[in-house]
């Protein structure tokens, strides 16, 4: 075996910051390219708030209020007030020496308090006081409310609560029972059959049918065996079947989850906006007024371009201070000028994004004009190497810059992933697009015979009959399910 020590060139391709930078911008949406703004112009000090772009809602906002606000007045740069960098950086927690990462802690936003609602605990805690003066009655109702989880159902055995508090199961039995009758109506409950015959109760419904399908029925009642149970309890399948929507319309099998279910207000910003302009255009917009918008502080940049070999000017400035040591002057600036680079790098990002964004969503509104007039029937296969090909850019950029992106239509708000869409194959030799061929098949289980419901096998022979698409079987069970249907079996009703 021989080893040996060899140098060769070749050629490869390095992603730069820049570039990576880049990439990460355009498949950020509008509200997190917001939130990366906002810690640019807190993180580096070159970036500043373009006041001239900014909206005359802004600018009416900012008149209204010049007269109690002291303006700041403008730095001579050239002069003796040139900003003190050291100062700025030391302030900051900055050494000189070193090149500061990422340090920005996450700001305290109105944005990201979300308003206090009473947890299911809480909630029960608030009702076994108003029923129980007993300490140790509130002690056992306090034990079985920490027991009881999110849906509303107590998850330990009596015998382990008796166990755990020395206390017998009869005397902790009848708390339970006190607990059952609070709201909301089948908490407490140790199973789904306890749970609905709670609720049965509660709402009067004193039905031995109904109360007989509860406690032995119920895995029937899922699996849709209505001839089982209509043969045991020797009424009519339509009876069974009126039960079963009472048991479905109006019982809650996770009773909690309505009490405490706290969740954060979203809104939706769009990326994009399409109106349309006469009867037959469409035009698009970039929601633009929702970003800062943002540029280089023009005589920092002035004087500190590095193309132009100003950082002279710099290090002249800072000379003139006292007890400042040539290395703190070169890393200053070395600090500076990276701030200026990625300020520029993130400008250009920006940039970059907003282009291809609006390039893509104009093609797109434009081949997909028929869907914007007339609705899903109507859209088009669209794939992301079509489009990739008409800007002359990588599928790749296409699905980044589609990412997450929000696009206000006529028809609503959709994502921009949802008009690309792969095509079905047609008798006449054309494609028909995924979405309506589902839209298609949502519409014949629409409008089917509830007591004679199409199988996928039927589908799939009107959608080749009546609407000339070559579809298999299998597919169509796909499309099915992915639209949340159930099978033939289960969407059998014995009445309306």
């Amino acid at each position: 075996m021989k080893y040996e020590l060899s140098l060769k060139q070749k050629q490869k391709l390095i992603l730069t910051p820049q570039l990576y930078q880049s990439i990460n911008i355009l498949q950020l949406n509008l509200v997190e390219l917001k939130v990366l703004i906002d810690k640019e112009l807190v993180e580096n000090p070159l970036l500043e708030i373009n006041q001239e772009a900014s909206s005359m809602v802004e600018k009416i906002s900012q008149e209204e209020n010049s007269n109690s606000r002291t303006e700041e007045p403008e730095r001579n740069i050239e002069g003796d007030n040139f900003f003190d960098w050291l100062s700025y950086l030391k302030e900051k927690n900055y050494p000189p020496y070193s090149l500061p990462g990422s340090r920005l802690e996450k700001e305290n936003s109105y944005e990201n308090f979300i308003y206090y609602k009473e947890s299911l605990h809480e909630y029960l805690l608030a009702q076994l006081g108003l029923v129980i003066n007993n300490n140790t009655d509130y002690k056992i109702g306090e034990y079985l409310i920490g027991n009881i989880d999110d849906n509303g159902y107590l998850t330990f055995s009596l015998d382990d609560i008796s166990g755990d508090l020395n206390i017998k199961r009869d005397k902790i039995e009848k708390i339970l029972f006190l607990i059952q009758s609070f709201d909301p109506p089948g908490v407490g409950a140790r199973n789904l059959e306890e749970c609905l015959l709670i609720q049965a109760k509660y709402l009067g419904l004193n039905d031995v049918n109904l109360e007989t399908i509860i406690k032995k029925h119920l895995n029937d009642l899922a699996r849709k065996a209505y001839k089982k149970i209509a043969k045991d309890l020797k009424i009519s399948v339509f009876e069974v079947q009126s039960l079963a929507d009472i048991i479905k319309r109006t019982f809650d099998p996770k009773p909690g989850r309505e009490i405490g279910d706290l969740k954060e207000i979203k809104y939706i910003i769009p990326d994009l906006t399409v109106m349309k302009k006469g009867e037959d255009e469409y035009r698009v917009f970039l929601n633009d007024t929702y970003l800062p918008q943002i540029r280089i502080n023009s005589q920092y940049q002035k004087i500190l371009d590095v193309n132009n070999n100003n950082s002279s000017i710099v290090a002249e400035r800072l000379t003139k201070r006292k007890n400042i040591s040539d290395h703190e002057i070169k890393d200053t600036i070395k600090y500076i000028e990276g701030k200026l680079s990625s300020a520029r790098s993130l400008l250009k990002g920006i940039e970059h994004r907003k282009r291809t964004v609006y390039q893509i969503a104009e093609i797109i509104v434009n081949y997909q004009k028929d869907f914007l007039d007339e609705g899903i029937l109507y859209i088009k296969p669209l794939t992301l190497k079509e489009v990739a090909d008409r800007l002359n850019i990588h599928e790749s950029t296409v699905c980044r810059a589609i990412s997450n992106k929000i696009i206000q239509t006529p028809r609503g708000f959709l994502k921009m992933n949802f008009f690309f869409s792969k095509g079905v194959d047609m008798k006449s030799g054309g494609i028909v697009s995924t979405d309506k061929v589902k839209s298609i098949i949502k519409e014949y289980i629409d409008n089917e015979d509830h007591l004679k419901p199409w199988s996928d096998q039927k589908l799939t022979d009107l959608l080749s009959k009546k609407k000339g698409i070559n579809i298999s079987r299998r597919t169509v069970t796909k499309y099915r399910e992915i639209l949340e249907i159930s099978p033939s079996n289960l969407r059998k009703r014995f009445c309306v």
